[in-house]
């Protein structure tokens, strides 16, 4: 119901999304900013049966917990969601995060340890995608499909950062819509140019890419927003692909590649989830969702057999090359549905797989997965997710037949509210 109603209120939480939550009349207020412990006069624009919308007009009293942005981007951008929440108060809210949503949506209550902090949460990520609308080249402001113009980001990489500028200024950045831009531990940077149509001028551009360490350029024809990528790639300059590290192993990655966005955090998420499951030389290990092998190939160290299971075809393809690079011959990979996987090696090759990695897309674990976990029973899973509700959900689905023996919150995505969190379980 549409309502037009001025009333001064509390911040006291943040929702999924960052924006700040207020009480008012015993109901829930859902805003569109603010910090915790904000004062603000407030604008209740709708109200439905369980809580209200709101659009914040003022701040009356900034909170004690507000800190000065050191991004100038920060009031509109929508990348950064807490740059103006103090660390290690971002912490300790992603902390509760995760124990509240495993005890109001998974229906336990259990011990949640220190999150994995970083030492510098400042310019760690080594992907980032950036829109383009005629002249303008940034990020997407908070809750809009509006452009806000940028020329550095505080969370990228300097040798990420070290390219907008160029792309500002080049005179076929009309003929774009999306820019990806990776960079390598070597700085070696790869970058995609997603268009609906054709790149235009390129040749203009190529050289001053050049100058700044841009080893692979590629343009994807993709007219469908729904996708990052089509399956439209063709190679405008350089390598097919790029390497990167995690710890001692060697990583292939081509432009549709997923890696992980924070190298300084990603050995240590790995390693919480890999040392947890506890990996001996008799144990058959079921990696799914594995993507392009990584944590496969970490778990392969100890194993006696590692599958990797993935739908994506180009990704078990990357996977198998990944294992060759690396001299790893007990570890194989298999593109399908999960689902169907697990039924296959255990009707017709009567696999026994005693410990499992679980690493899905934010939207968690499809019903069909779990059945086939609790119908093959392992030992133990290591479940890796970057999404506590949808982690929370399918544990709730798991909790009758395993118990959970450690939650370990791991801070990937620093000043945003997302959290990623290893969750161990064992059969009882």
């Amino acid at each position: 119901m549409r309502i037009d109603k001025n009333v001064e209120v509390e911040i006291i939480d943040f929702d999924f999304k960052g924006n700040g939550v207020a009480k008012y009349g015993g109901k829930a207020i859902f805003l569109n900013g603010g910090v915790i412990g904000d004062t603000v006069l407030v604008k209740l624009t709708n109200e439905k049966k369980g809580y209200y919308k709101g659009h914040i007009l003022k701040t009356v009293r900034k909170s004690k917990l507000r800190i000065k942005s050191k991004c100038k981007h920060s009031y509109k951008c929508g990348g950064c969601d807490f740059l103006e929440y103090e660390y290690n108060r971002q912490l300790d809210w992603k902390e509760d995060k995760v124990r509240n949503d495993l005890k109001r949506i998974g229906g336990v209550e259990v011990e949640v340890e220190d999150i994995e902090r970083m030492k510098d949460p400042q310019n760690y990520r080594n992907n980032i995608q950036l829109q383009v609308s005629e002249n303008e080249l940034g990020f997407f402001e908070k809750n809009s499909n509006k452009i806000i113009n940028i020329g550095n980001c505080k969370m990228a990489k300097e040798s990420i950062n070290n390219i907008i500028p160029v792309l500002r200024e080049w005179k076929g950045l009309k003929s774009v819509k999306t820019i990806s831009i990776r960079a390598n531990y070597k700085d070696e940077v790869m970058i995609v140019l997603i268009t609906e149509d054709k790149v235009l001028n390129f040749n203009t551009l190529l050289p001053k890419l050049m100058d700044l360490n841009v080893v692979s350029v590629f343009e994807n024809v993709n007219k469908d927003s729904k996708y990052r990528f089509s399956n439209k790639f063709k190679k405008l300059y350089g390598e097919d692909f790029i390497m990167d590290k995690i710890g001692e192993l060697d990583f292939k990655l081509s432009p549709k590649s997923f890696f992980q966005v924070n190298p300084y955090q990603v050995e240590k998420l790995y390693s919480i989830a890999i040392d947890s499951l506890d990996i001996r030389e008799k144990d058959v290990v079921l990696d799914l969702y594995c993507g392009i092998g990584t944590l496969s190939l970490m778990a392969a160290k100890t194993a006696k057999e590692v599958i990797g299971v993935e739908i994506v075809a180009d990704a078990v393809d990357d996977a198998r090359t990944n294992a060759e690079i690396n001299k790893i011959n007990n570890a194989r990979f298999i593109a399908g549905r999960a689902e169907n996987i697990i039924e296959r090696l255990v009707e017709e090759e009567k696999l026994r797989v005693n410990k499992v990695i679980l690493d899905p897309p934010r939207g968690g674990l499809d019903e069909e997965v779990i059945k086939k976990l609790l119908e093959i029973k392992p030992r133990s899973i290591a479940y890796i997710s970057c999404n506590p509700s949808t982690q929370a959900r399918d544990i709730a689905l798991l909790k009758d037949k395993y118990e959970i023996k450690l939650v370990k919150p791991v801070d990937m995505f620093s000043n945003t509210v997302h959290v990623e969190t290893v969750v161990l379980m064992s059969r009882k």
